[in-house]
């Protein structure tokens, strides 16, 4: 599923922490839809984000919703309930910002009839949080972005496959450390672009905006060293960054990929995934991580 998300107040915060927010309810505990839709992100969906105008990129979900308090971050505004859900999402830009005027004669027909995120009459935002929009609307939004409809191709591509992925929910603990450090995360990435040579380790594909940092070992998991060690990250494409997270495959310390037996041949098939596919390069410290992950996956075999 795609989505369109009015971040007017609270963009830069939003961005800077890597995630999307919005209250259950106002102050006299009345919901609205565009905050509910939060509860159907998943992940690998994406959301276009607007503010201000115009349409700055996009971000890629990268958990499901959990609830948590609104972000200290953000204004003390009184019309919002502290309570409300968060998703971590990984922020896009496009070259160039869209205005939104001269991105509405390209999209006017493809939007939703009911909660559309734009008002036709007058081409400004509705007054609202989180709207759906359909492949067709967000495929020529990335046309119109000059975005590779590669990028958002892969990603459908791995949710039609069925690929599942765990809901990364930390503690409360966790979390207030995780809210406080994801202005490191942007850095992290960009450490991990940097030590994989800004391509899947799996399949060497080059295009950086679909690439995701992820960690070998969760980081609900991780003590605060082990979720800012280099070693402890891999950069893959979604297709195999949600079969690995889900511990449905891991590699050997030879970097010799291992398959799940709950993936079947015939979905192996549909997947593109051969059993040959390997890893070079593995570090020490990388080997020591993936330790951890093939006792996950073990289970599962």
């Amino acid at each position: 599923m795609n989505y369109w998300v009015n971040q007017g107040k609270t963009y830069k915060e939003e961005k800077k922490g890597g995630y999307l927010w919005a209250p259950l309810s106002d102050i006299n505990g009345k919901s609205v839809f565009h905050w509910e839709t939060m509860s159907e992100l998943e992940v690998n969906d994406i959301v276009f984000n607007y503010c201000k105008g115009n349409v700055f990129g996009y971000s890629i979900v990268m958990s499901l919703p959990y609830l948590t308090e609104k972000p200290n971050e953000f204004s003390q505004d009184s019309y919002w309930h502290a309570d409300g859900r968060m998703v971590d999402v990984e922020y896009i830009d496009f070259e160039k910002k869209i205005s939104l005027k001269e991105l509405y004669e390209s999209i006017k027909d493809l939007l939703p009839l009911k909660y559309s995120p734009i008002i036709g009459k007058s081409v400004t935002a509705n007054q609202g949080y989180l709207y759906k929009i359909s492949d067709e609307c967000a495929l020529e939004i990335l046309k119109i972005a000059n975005v590779d409809s590669r990028i958002i191709n892969e990603v459908i591509d791995a949710k039609n496959n069925g690929t599942e992925i765990i809901n990364n929910v930390p503690d409360i603990t966790s979390r207030k450390g995780l809210v406080n450090s994801r202005v490191g995360q942007g850095e992290y990435r960009r450490r991990l672009l940097k030590r994989w040579n800004n391509k899947c380790a799996i399949t060497g594909c080059s295009i950086k905006e679909i690439l995701i940092a992820s960690h070998i070992k969760p980081w609900r998991e991780s003590d605060d060293s082990e979720r800012l060690d280099v070693d402890n990250g891999i950069l893959l494409s979604p297709k195999y960054d949600a079969l690995f997270d889900k511990n449905l495959i891991s590699f050997t310390n030879e970097g010799k990929i291992i398959i799940s037996k709950k993936i079947t041949s015939e979905t192996l098939g549909d997947l593109k995934i051969s059993g040959q596919e390997k890893i070079e390069n593995l570090t020490d410290g990388n080997k020591k991580y993936l330790d951890h992950h093939r006792k996950k996956l073990e289970c599962k075999l």
